[in-house]
């Protein structure tokens, strides 16, 4: 009885410890179970994605900027004297040519006329002695210092008269006067301002562009400007200068030139917006720009292949409407990483929760 007792406790007691062992490899399963997620879930990161594919291109550049006269030019005054009279004031138009100020010229007028004289002494003695008769002429030498001072005279003539010419300013080029310097009866020194004419039958539009969009003008393109001065007025102008060299952030100068409208002119200072229609029917390789995980300057992305992702440099021709045109480094069909990225190290691996089209 007793032995039958005994065999009956030692049968609990091995099941008891067989229960106990069992829990605790499954509790042992289970935790390796967990840590592996873990492991898993630290090495393997959610990201979405988007394939590489061809694309036709239709982009408009718009860029805000200034207009300002085709031409300003500063007259300076070559000679000296008070001003005795004067043709124009500010916002007069004035041809090329033309007369504006009459400076004091009594004084270089006199000095004109005894250069002129003292001249045509000098021509009439050289001719006297050039006809000479054979018994009646002079030696070389003196024919030399004759010839010598009729040519001092013809230059001190047109000196002088280049001075007295210099006491009429003359407007050097077309335009409207934007500012005088003189009144009547001031003095004028050689050098100092006179008057600032400026061409406002043509405007010139300055705007900064990006390094990528300046690509995407050329020299005499067609483009549509607006103004500020007439809101839903538009003109049409010519790209006449794009820039070789940026400014400090990195912008490039471009610049259109518009006939100025007699019914809605345009005036310097004004700012507008210039707009440039480019439709590009090829079709070019495109990714969205959030694909790009640095600049635009030196642009990578990440492209999964077989769960992993790997970072590759591209590079871009162009950034239009949120997209990327690729020019190297990506072909049709890969697969980029859109977002997540921000968790991302190269040779990552991911799991993929969307592939977003394009």
């Amino acid at each position: 009885m007793k032995k039958s007792k005994k065999i009956g406790i030692s049968v609990v007691v091995i099941a008891a410890v067989l229960s106990v062992a069992y829990k605790l490899n499954d509790v042992k399963q289970q935790k390796k179970a967990d840590i592996d997620l873990v492991n898993k879930a630290k090495s393997e990161i959610t990201v979405t994605t988007t394939t590489v594919k061809y694309e036709v291109i239709k982009s408009d550049i718009s860029y805000h900027g200034t207009f300002e006269p085709s031409l300003e030019v500063t007259v300076v005054s070559e000679s000296q004297g008070k001003v005795n009279k004067y043709t124009i004031n500010e916002g007069d138009f004035i041809s090329e040519g033309e007369t504006m100020v009459w400076l004091d010229s009594d004084l270089t007028g006199y000095q004109l006329e005894t250069a002129e004289a003292a001249w045509l002494k000098a021509q009439n003695d050289l001719k006297r002695f050039e006809n000479l008769t054979p018994g009646e002429s002079v030696s070389t030498q003196q024919l030399e210092e004759i010839k010598l001072a009729c040519q001092n005279a013809r230059s001190t003539y047109l000196a002088i008269k280049k001075q007295y010419e210099n006491t009429f300013i003359k407007a050097p080029v077309s335009g409207t006067v934007s500012k005088r310097y003189f009144e009547k009866g001031s003095f004028v020194a050689p050098g100092s301002p006179v008057a600032d004419l400026i061409n406002i039958q043509k405007m010139k539009f300055n705007a900064w562009f990006t390094a990528i969009d300046r690509i995407q003008v050329k020299t005499g393109q067609k483009v549509t400007l607006t103004s500020d001065l007439y809101p839903g007025v538009s003109y049409e102008g010519t790209i006449k200068v794009i820039g070789v060299k940026p400014d400090n952030s990195r912008r490039y100068l471009v610049q259109a030139e518009v006939v100025n409208s007699s019914e809605k002119p345009l005036v310097s200072g004004i700012d507008g917006t210039i707009y440039i229609q480019n439709t590009n029917d090829e079709k070019k390789l495109v990714i969205p720009r959030n694909c790009i995980v640095s600049s635009v300057i030196q642009p990578m992305v990440y492209v999964v292949s077989d769960g992993t992702a790997k970072l590759r440099e591209i590079v871009i021709s162009q950034i239009t409407n949120g997209q990327a045109i690729i020019e190297s480094g990506l072909t049709e069909g890969d697969i980029v990483v859109l977002s997540g990225q921000i968790n991302l190290e190269n040779n990552t691996t991911v799991t993929v929760l969307n592939n977003y089209p394009l």
